[in-house]
């Protein structure tokens, strides 16, 4: 595969260095140009070969994640519940989520905010909106953006982990085809560990109910 738009779009960043990894790691959060999995793999790939060191892309993409997420955080904290309410459901369409499915949202936040802020950041697209969740919830602030960070850390360092060490594994490492790839990977895992879930809660409740009876 000769397209690679991914990568055409990180040769044009790598112009700007690390400065350029910070910049689109912010916009990302903002606008869903390319996915973000895609753009770190080409950063791992962009490691490897020797655009920039590797440490130093995870930490310059990380910190433009969490500057874009404590932006949305604070915005729309600042906003009040009315405005941001009405803001995040438009973002939330705009992102192909439903009314509904934003305001479960919302309530899964307020009832675990910080094991959530953590996991939502895991999750392809919603975790772009999870920090303004997190900011209707009027979660503490502190604690919602520690969480938010590890959890951004994790993503950031396992897909540019992925893109520097397949770089080196595959001869001819095409940028939007590992992004495909990956991204079917991460849905495979996250339905996997979705079906689990669901599976021993069902047999928790059952043995509940058995025991009532």
């Amino acid at each position: 595969m000769d397209f690679d738009p991914v990568g055409a779009v990180m040769a044009w960043i790598g112009a700007y260095g690390l400065i350029g990894l910070f910049a689109v790691a912010l916009a990302e959060r903002f606008v869903l140009v390319i996915p973000s999995y895609g753009l770190l793999l080409a950063v791992g790939i962009g490691a490897a070969d020797g655009d920039w060191p590797l440490p130093a892309a995870f930490l310059s993409t990380s910190a433009g994640s969490m500057f874009g997420c404590a932006a949305w955080f604070y915005a729309v904290r600042g906003l009040g519940d009315a405005r941001s309410t009405r803001l995040l459901n438009r973002a939330g369409g705009f992102f192909g989520m439903s009314v509904d499915r934003v305001e479960r949202g919302i309530a899964s936040v307020h009832r675990n905010q910080i094991a959530l802020a953590f996991a939502l950041q895991l999750v392809p697209t919603v975790r772009l909106v999870a920090p303004a969740f997190a900011a209707l919830s009027r979660g503490n602030s502190r604690s919602v953006l520690t969480a938010s960070a590890a959890g951004i850390a994790v993503w950031n360092g396992l897909f540019i982990g992925i893109g520097f060490y397949a770089s080196h594994s595959i001869e001819s490492a095409n940028s939007t085809v590992l992004a495909l790839t990956a991204l079917g990977c991460l849905l495979i895992a996250e339905v996997s560990v979705f079906w689990i879930v669901r599976r021993v809660g069902a047999h928790r409740k059952a043995g509940t109910v058995l025991c009532k009876i």
